[in-house]
């Protein structure tokens, strides 16, 4: 054998003696519902998330507001009826929430706007959710009615969801007056993984407006209403799915809707004319016009942005964001006047672009070894446009360009100026939508200032007790400054700890902090701080150190998905591992009926107590009523049985999958118990046969009286291998709970029909449907189910 070969013999025998170490199973959060509430009002929600166990933690980045759980995690949701069949039937789950119960108090002087949250248990911590604070009338989506709801006067926020697949929400409300107005839909900002939809009928069911956020954002539509008018708005998503997690508000204003403003920013301190562009501003009719308004700018604060409500005789637009800037800021035109394209710096410029393809220049006389700091602005406006921006020399030839910041579509560049001369800047679109009076876009250009910021690499740590977590940092320099940085670490949990002396050395622009968990520290965790110290022309100056979040799914900026804390855990390791025993092998098991799946769990570490097995928030397919339940593992027991439950309606063509995770109680270093959670490798693998067992009703519709008892008659069938007994029992919906009552029913083996009698609450009135569910036990241990529905008119004797 020759020496490569030998060495690559050697290698992969090595390979093979190196066990994987575990990863616990971290959880992930979710949604709340209702997602939003009004400042000065205590909030019952329910917080939906992955994996949670019963000792998770709740964290609220704003302090003034408190977030606490009321109970433990509920039992994993499985969603209901109706499910994606064919293709979409094989598309990757969502995932299968926990919900706790909770209280968010929110004082009086908390402003509007989105607040995050997240918890964390001793396996990690979850990423960012959000609720938002709202400042006028709220409304909660009563989620068990059939008709649209009506809503108070307006203005009004509905927070809703769409709970199942093909689920339109409708809600009825009456117009004020003669004039616009406006819906807003605030979904995918939420973290809502859905395209919202929004239709506007009149009393005679005619559409008014509608609108698809098929764009990625959240959709908004105004419309010209009549006085006393009723109207009904619905809202699905574009493809009609639903989920518990399709969380939303709708915020229906009666007023026009400001699209954007020119100019887009204002100097603080300064009143100026601000030309408002919108449905409906200026004529109350639904079409896009400008109407101009003086408008003065705050003064002091820290805020880059406020809030202005156009007030207009048809009433006052939701709040639209101006920017507060500290420099001059004007109004260009410069495809129209070649003299306004001179620019005097440094500057702000809103400008309209015009045509759909063309493009804006302005020019610059610049110095050798300037730098300059030039920013791009559109998306963060509303705008429609993809700007793009270049920089040309004073031969006319390009030489810098840039399309796309990190996470937005707006442009920016800092240029270090080569030579003396005239420069041009360029501004375009690549997506072709000039030529409206709504496609703004906002140019600043300023010599850049010395400066730095920080970003840090992750928004939530775990640092393993007894071990440590590298954290990186990164300042951005600005400028000309290229002095250190001392680094200082507040708020860390009891047991963790960050070197002293941390310092980003001068002209270094990244350092891993060694983040050290202690051997006997407890599992504790908390929001962390970063800060950045440095002398910056002659002053000292701190920085906050930012981390990204991805709970916006459709933000104007990069800044709407960043955050000033980092949640940092200390953790456990698990102290076991598993995997089925016929893991992706496809075993054929019948529709309707339960499959018991071998499962080995490994123990680590000496560990011999009690193991849990559940249903894994994360599925392979969409579920479709799949389910399993809390298998419990006996102490120093290392093979189990997993039921998986495969109901009557999976299509014979599909494969099937089911995954779990195993949980357990451990107590840390302190002697405070703490659930560790692993993921059993690998699915149990299921392919669908015919069922064992089918009920079917005879009667599937009937006509009775009121408060008379009824009955319906049944046929039981069975596969030969089923010799066993089937009970038959009533199962009414949720909103018939009490008023429909029956004696459940067995049919012995042998036999095929069955009559149920039935006794209804003498209310009942109109169309009610219910289900009648057979069960029989596989080999004396695990369901075959098999359900039908019933259709009853309860009607009036004449």
């Amino acid at each position: 054998m020759n020496p490569a070969r030998i060495l690559l013999f050697a290698v992969a025998s090595l390979l093979t003696l190196v066990t994987p170490t575990p990863a616990q199973k971290v959880p992930e959060a979710g949604y709340v519902f209702p997602p939003g509430g009004k400042a000065g009002t205590t909030v019952e929600v329910r917080l939906g998330g992955y994996d949670w166990t019963p000792d998770m933690e709740f964290f609220v980045h704003d302090r003034r507001v408190r977030l606490t759980p009321t109970a433990a995690p509920g039992p994993i949701l499985v969603p209901g009826p109706p499910y994606w069949f064919g293709a979409k039937g094989r598309i990757v789950a969502l995932p299968l929430p926990r919900e706790v119960p909770a209280q968010f108090v929110i004082p009086a002087d908390v402003p509007p706007g989105p607040i995050h949250w997240q918890a964390a248990n001793a396996n990690g911590c979850t990423s960012t959710g959000v609720f938002v604070v709202g400042s006028g009338p709220e409304v909660v989506e009563d989620e068990g009615r059939k008709v649209p709801q009506v809503l108070p006067a307006l203005p009004v926020t509905v927070s809703g969801r769409l709970m199942k697949i093909e689920e339109v929400d409708r809600y009825r409300f009456v117009a004020p007056h003669d004039g616009p107005v406006t819906c807003d839909l605030m979904a995918r900002r939420l973290g809502a993984k859905f395209l919202g939809v929004l239709e506007v009928r009149d009393a005679e069911g005619r559409v008014v407006a509608d609108v698809a956020g098929t764009a990625g954002g959240d959709p908004s539509l105004t419309f010209a209403a009549k006085a006393k008018a009723e109207y009904v708005v619905a809202l699905h998503d574009v493809d009609f799915g639903g989920d518990r997690s399709f969380v939303y508000r709708l915020t229906i204003t009666p007023g026009p809707r400001v699209v954007t403003a020119i100019p887009a920013a204002g100097r603080r301190g300064e009143t100026r004319q601000v030309e408002f562009v919108g449905m409906g501003v200026a004529s109350g009719v639904a079409k896009l016009e400008s109407v101009k308004r003086q408008v003065t700018f705050p003064a002091g604060g820290t805020a880059s942005t406020f809030d202005y409500r156009l007030e207009t005789p048809w009433g006052a637009a939701p709040p639209f964001p101006l920017i507060l800037s500290d420099l001059p800021e004007s109004v260009a035109f410069p495809g129209h006047d070649p003299r306004a394209a001179w620019l005097r710096l440094p500057a702000g410029i809103t400008a309209v672009l015009e045509e759909a393809d063309a493009d804006d220049r302005y020019s610059c006389d610049w110095k050798k070894g300037e730098v300059w700091s030039v920013t791009l602005e559109a998306r963060r406006l509303g705008s429609p446009l993809d700007v793009s921006l270049a920089i040309l020399g004073p031969d006319g030839k390009e030489i810098l360009r840039n399309d796309d910041l990190p996470d937005t579509t707006d442009a920016g560049l800092d240029f270090t100026v080569p030579a003396d001369g005239t420069y041009r800047i360029v501004v375009s679109d690549t997506a072709g939508r000039g030529g409206s009076r709504s496609s703004v876009y906002r140019l600043v250009v300023r010599q850049a200032a010395d400066d730095f910021s920080l970003q840090l690499a992750l928004q939530r740590v775990s640092v393993p007790i007894g071990g440590k977590f590298d954290l990186a940092v990164k300042a951005v320099r600005k400028g000309a400054f290229k002095g250190p940085i001392a680094l200082a670490f507040k708020g860390l949990p009891p047991g963790v700890s960050a070197p002293p002396g941390l310092v980003i050395p001068a002209d270094k622009t990244d350092l891993l902090v060694p983040l050290q968990a202690a051997k006997d520290a407890a599992t504790a965790a908390a929001l962390v701080t970063v800060e950045g110290t440095a002398t910056v022309a002659g002053v000292a100056v701190t920085r906050a150190g930012l981390a990204k979040t991805a709970v916006n799914l459709a933000p104007r900026g990069p800044e709407e998905n960043q955050v000033a804390e980092v949640l940092l855990a200390a953790t456990m390791p698990p102290r076991f591992k598993g995997n089925p025993v016929d893991q992706d092998t496809g075993r054929k098991v019948h529709r309707g009926t339960t499959f018991p799946a071998d499962v080995i769990v490994e123990r680590l570490e000496g560990f011999q107590g009690e193991i849990i097995l559940q249903m894994a928030a994360q599925q392979s397919y969409q579920v479709q009523g799949i389910s399993g339940g809390d298998v419990v593992v006996p102490p120093g027991v290392e093979r189990t049985v997993y039921p998986c439950f495969m109901p009557e309606w999976l299509e014979t063509s599909r494969t099937s999958r089911m995954g779990m995770i195993a949980v357990a109680k451990v107590p840390d270093p302190k002697g405070k118990v703490r659930y560790l959670v692993n993921e059993i490798t690998g699915f149990v693998t299921m392919t669908m046969e015919g069922a064992l067992l089918k009920v079917s009703a005879e009667d599937e519709e009937l006509a009775v009286p009121p408060g008379q008892p009824f009955e319906v008659r049944v046929k039981v069938s069975r596969l030969a291998k089923l010799a066993e007994a089937v009970r038959l029992e009533l199962r009414p919906p949720e909103e018939l709970v009490g008023q429909l009552k029956a004696d459940p029913v067995t049919v012995d083996v042998g036999k095929e029909a069955a009559v149920i009698r039935i006794t209804p609450a003498g209310n009942l009135r109109g169309l009610q449907t219910f289900t009648i569910r057979g069960t029989a036990l596989q080999d004396g241990k695990y369901p075959a189910i098999s359900e039908t529905t019933v259709a009853v008119e309860f009607v009036p004797a004449r």
